[in-house]
């Protein structure tokens, strides 16, 4: 395919991933039957059972397979009567998500099962296909930001251990990868050059942000109005543009409320907070924390540092009692030594530069704030967190001179 052909990286390199990504599906698989005695309790195996009652619609009545698989099930009652009340996690005990994320993979699971014929890894082999169109829609959006990084930036995105290992099974982050990638990348497009495709893939990727991650797109919705601002008031500082959409953001935040009641931002994530708290409660985890309760925009605020901490730092390895845990203190480890590398070898960046890094940057902090503020979990902010790896990662790169480390260290030359 065109979409994988690239002027710098072969295209063996993105075959090779994706065989990677295969057998680290394969490895997943085995690792989730070792670990859940329960199927219901298991993410890669509780979705794709549940599929099976929107499936067996095809048989006797495929419209409401059709209305199922794109949403259009809009007759509730029936819906639930004859399909959805005979599955386990179409709907959750403790939510406080305005749509829940789980339909989404339950519906891509049931449109899988055309092909499959019910056999697991051949549902494996879609969904890292999905994964690795969104992850290297993430290299193509950066790319032009980043002359002569471009190896860098493909190790960066691709083989980060919890993008490789996390990205590849049957998970709702292949499908985040899918819709987040894609749609930085036609942003970047659409504001260089107009196209109704380019404006078609940035609303459906919108569309399946909202009912995946919905408060990945709150993240992105800033950085976006200020990339937007900065493209069209050509500001000399780009850091200007970025001032305003967060001051703008912080009205909406607090205007939006008034106007619709379920927009209250705070309410939102003192829920989540709650729900989060609630459902390992009633399902006991090996990684729970306690963190502060949120009751109001003061107590968020207040609460700030200590959520940057929990999703940038820890777990500390004193912490960690499981090896999914352990793997993500050594990855955190990792993640510091690139940013203290990034100082030691930084570089002055120019004003193009400059606004994609306060782009990746302020999405970074606004997803680990939420992140942080509501998960009292180690092993769900290891999953939760991962897009924002990619972009930090990334601007850490804009933000190194490797040809510093290259002449310091000359070894690297043909890595790097």
């Amino acid at each position: 395919m065109p979409f994988f052909k690239d002027n710098t990286i072969p295209n063996s390199w993105f075959i090779i991933i994706f065989g990677i990504k295969i057998i680290v599906s394969i490895l997943l698989t085995a690792i989730y039957s070792e670990y859940y005695d329960n199927r219901d309790k298991s993410d890669i195996f509780k979705y794709f059972d549940d599929s099976m009652a929107i499936f067996e619609a095809i048989k006797t009545n495929p419209i409401d397979y059709i209305k199922m698989i794109l949403g259009l099930d809009f007759d509730h009652k029936y819906f639930t009567v004859n399909y959805y009340q005979y599955m386990y996690h179409w709907t959750r005990p403790y939510s406080s998500d305005l749509i829940s994320d789980s339909h989404i993979i339950i519906r891509f699971n049931a449109f899988v099962r055309l092909f499959s014929f019910g056999h697991f890894q051949v549902h494996n082999v879609f969904i890292n296909f999905v994964s690795l169109i969104g992850l290297t829609a993430f290299y193509k959006a950066f790319k032009p930001f980043l002359a002569n990084k471009e190896k860098v930036l493909f190790y960066a995105v691709f083989l980060l251990p919890s993008i490789l290992f996390w990205g590849s099974g049957l998970l709702k982050e292949s499908i985040i990868f899918f819709a987040l990638g894609l749609l930085i990348c036609h942003f970047f497009k659409i504001t260089k050059q107009f196209t109704v495709l380019h404006l078609l893939i940035t609303l459906t990727c919108i569309m399946l942000l909202i009912y995946t991650k919905l408060y990945l797109l709150v993240a992105l919705s800033i950085p976006m109005l200020g990339y937007l601002i900065n493209r069209y008031l050509n500001f000399k500082k780009p850091a200007y543009g970025y001032i305003i959409s967060t001051s703008l953001f912080i009205i909406a935040v607090n205007v939006s409320p008034l106007i619709v009641p379920q927009l209250n931002f705070i309410t939102q994530i003192s829920n989540k907070q709650q729900a989060f708290s609630k459902y390992i409660s009633s399902v006991p985890t090996n990684s729970g924390f306690l963190i502060p309760e949120l009751t109001n925009g003061v107590s968020i605020l207040l609460a700030i540092p200590n959520a940057l901490l929990n999703t940038v730092i820890r777990p500390f390895l004193w912490e960690c009692n499981s090896i999914f845990v352990y793997f993500s203190a050594l990855e955190n480890i990792i993640i510091l030594c690139c940013i203290v590398i990034a100082f030691v070898f930084r570089k002055k960046m120019n004003e193009i530069q400059k606004n994609i890094f306060y782009f990746n940057t302020i999405f970074v902090f606004v997803l680990f704030c939420i992140i942080g503020l509501t998960t009292p979990v180690f092993g769900a902010i290891m999953r939760y967190k991962i897009p924002g790896l990619i972009l930090l990662l990334i601007s850490l790169l804009l933000l190194v001179d490797l040809d510093k480390i290259k002449d310091k260290h000359p070894f690297l030359k043909k890595i790097l």
